[in-house]
């Protein structure tokens, strides 16, 4: 459970973190011309994010769907 709390904080963080820099980076990204850089960047910003919410969606949605089986269980 410890470790899903940890995964919340860190998409927490990284959602403010986002929220805050958005409008600056999206400005910076779409007046450059486009490149292997860029598309790295991009890759490497937003990639990380999505792997980190999947894996705290299954961590969570594992650990519901184990007590739900759980409450079948005692109730039959």
């Amino acid at each position: 459970m410890f470790h899903q709390y940890i995964y919340a904080s860190m998409v927490t963080i990284w959602i403010y973190d986002y929220a805050c820099s958005f409008h600056e980076e999206w400005t910076f990204l779409l007046r450059s011309h486009w490149s292997k850089v860029k598309g790295l960047y991009i890759v490497t910003r937003y990639l990380p994010s999505i792997l980190l919410t999947a894996n705290l969606y299954r961590a969570f949605y594992s650990s519901t769907r184990r007590s739900y089986d759980e409450l079948t269980l005692v109730l039959q």
